[in-house]
């Protein structure tokens, strides 16, 4: 049986926002392997680990295919589909509500927010090296891009 488990959400924010969040979210926080990205458009990806005996689990593998569609007023249409990657799938429901709490609503929280935070720095310091700003994710101490919304090596949200 061939399952697509479909979220979608319509937030206020521009396509290109949304779609650089959702890569460095699948980047990141889920550590995805891109398999085809066509911005501001389309993203293509494969995430999660071995499978699990009970599929439900959000870690679950999966493919994932998410759409940006720009609508007026600076809103985006964001159509996120998951296809888990498995044979036997009992219990559809369960599986849809935990990929959808475990995965799926952080994305769109994020999105939500536009990646901004009301809170201040609380999880970067930055310092100045050889004229470039550098930011330390507040977590696990690694280097960060300073646009970064997400680390890339602990996947915890630094704003």
């Amino acid at each position: 049986m061939k399952i697509n488990v479909v979220y979608e959400e319509k937030l206020q924010i521009d396509a290109q926002r949304a779609f650089d969040l959702t890569l460095q979210w699948l980047y990141g926080q889920y550590k995805s392997k891109i398999k085809t990205s066509t911005p501001p458009i389309f993203i293509e990806a494969k995430q999660g680990t071995m499978m699990t005996n009970t599929g439900h689990d959000p870690n679950w593998r999966k493919r994932i295919m998410i759409n940006f569609y720009t609508l007026e007023g600076n809103q985006t249409l964001i159509r996120v589909e998951a296809i888990p990657l498995a044979r036997n799938i009992f219990r559809v429901e369960k599986l849809k509500q935990s990929w959808y709490n475990g995965l799926f609503s952080h994305l769109f929280s994020l999105l939500q927010t536009g990646g901004n935070s009301s809170q201040q720095e609380k999880t970067m310091t930055p310092s100045i090296v050889q004229g470039l700003k550098i930011k330390y994710c507040k977590y696990c101490g690694n280097k960060i891009e300073e646009t970064a919304k997400i680390c890339p090596t602990c996947g915890i949200d630094i704003e």
